[in-house]
Order: C-alpha cells, then sequence, then structure tokens
C-alpha cells in the first residue's frame, strides 16, 4: 500500500513522535542491517550512542536521511510512557494479530517490526514504574499466544552510576515516506505518520487503566 507523501520538515510531526517515544535522555540505540536470514530476520549491528537527542536526528529518523533512533525505554527514574511486546514471529499475519487483539480489547498499537514481525506498543499518557508496564505487558503478551517474546523495558531498575543505560528498540517509522517500519491499521493496511498518531491517541492510557 502506498502512503502518502510524509512532510519531512513538520516540525510538529517531529515534536509529536519524539513525545510518544520519550525514554532515558542520556542515550539512544542505532541499528545498522548487515544482512537478512533465510526466515526473513535481518541481522545486523547494534550501538549505542552516549549523547542526548537532538531534533535533527530525529528528523533524519522520519525522513531516512540520517540514522535510524532506537530508544530506551525507562528513564532515569525507572519510569516510562511507553512499553512493547516484540513478536518475532515469521512469516506473521499482522490483520489475525490485530483481529485477536481488539476482540480481546486489548490497547495496543501494532507496527511492522523491521524484520517484517510485530511490535505491540502499550503507550501510557504518564510515566509509570517500569516494573509495572514490565509486569502488564508479561501478561498481556501470555494472554495472546507469545509467552516467550521479548518484553520491552527490560529492565526495571537501571544503575547509571555504572553505566548500565538498558536495552534500546527500535522504532517505527524510519524513513516515514517508503520505509516498512510503519504502524497498522485494524483493517490490515498500512499507517501513515498521521495515522499512527491517531492509532496513539485513541489507544493511550492512564497509568490506573494499565495497573487496572
Amino acid at each position: 500500500m502506498l502512503r502518502p507523501a510524509f512532510p519531512k520538515e513538520d516540525p510538529m510531526s517531529v515534536d509529536k513522535f519524539s513525545a510518544i517515544f520519550d525514554g532515558l535522555k542520556q542515550a539512544y540505540g542505532t541499528y545498522k542491517v548487515e544482512k537478512t536470514q533465510s526466515n526473513g530476520k535481518n541481522t545486523g549491528k547494534a550501538s549505542i550512542i552516549k549523547e542526548p537527542r537532538t531534533s535533527k536526528l530525529w528528523k533524519g529518523h522520519l525522513s531516512g536521511k540520517g540514522t535510524a533512533v532506537g530508544i530506551i525505554p525507562i528513564n532515569e527514574d525507572n519510569c516510562c510512557k511507553w512499553g512493547c511486546i516484540d513478536v518475532d514471529q515469521y512469516p506473521l499475519d499482522h490483520k489475525v494479530l490485530i483481529e485477536k487483539i481488539r476482540a480481546m480489547k486489548l490497547p495496543l498499537v501494532v507496527c511492522r517490526s523491521k524484520s517484517g514481525g510485530a511490535h505491540c506498543f502499550l503507550f501510557c499518557k504518564e510515566w509509570i514504574e517500569a516494573k509495572e508496564m514490565q509486569k502488564v505487558l508479561t501478561h498481556l503478551s501470555a494472554a495472546l499466544g507469545y509467552g516467550g517474546s521479548e518484553i520491552f523495558p527490560k529492565q526495571v531498575k537501571l544503575h547509571l552510576d555504572r553505566g548500565d543505560v538498558g536495552n534500546f528498540l527500535n522504532l517505527p517509522y524510519y524513513d516515514a515516506e517508503d520505509g516498512l517500519r510503519y504502524g497498522i491499521l485494524d483493517d490490515g493496511t498500512s499507517a501513515t505518520l498521521e495515522e499512527f498518531f491517531g492509532l496513539y491517541e485513541a489507544h493511550v492510557q492512564t497509568p490506573e487503566e494499565i495497573v487496572k
């Protein structure tokens, strides 16, 4: 499905996207794909950059002209505003997965991962303790039949004094116009960046709703 052109110089989209995927301020991740395995999974080299993110970095991610950004969801206060179930299964029918999520009335937003799997995001309006986010996502993952999937945040407590900055997750919408890491609408079609913002607004939760 062709998606409408992304307005690369739209500062509001950049600000909105970076606010949704807030996380640890001191570092971010990058991932360079080097080869594709026979099952379709991309492999490569992951790196942690220990410096703050800039508007230019976010613009480069969304335009595809810069580095692909990965964010560490847990912050310096051991809280997060989003979490993710990484469904690492190939091939994967995203529409079937979304139908199951909606049938169970789960407030998850599904994005295609860089290898064609699924990143099932749970977004929060405010900062919530990482241990609560991790616990809830572990339950939801098991309920969906993906109990062995990776859960982000991976850590519930960081030891920044020891250089421990946690694990990052590669974000969607790298090269938002032509890239393959996009949100997926309930009908199984790809979502533009603006439509992704709509999915976020429709499913974002309060900390109380997440815990409940």
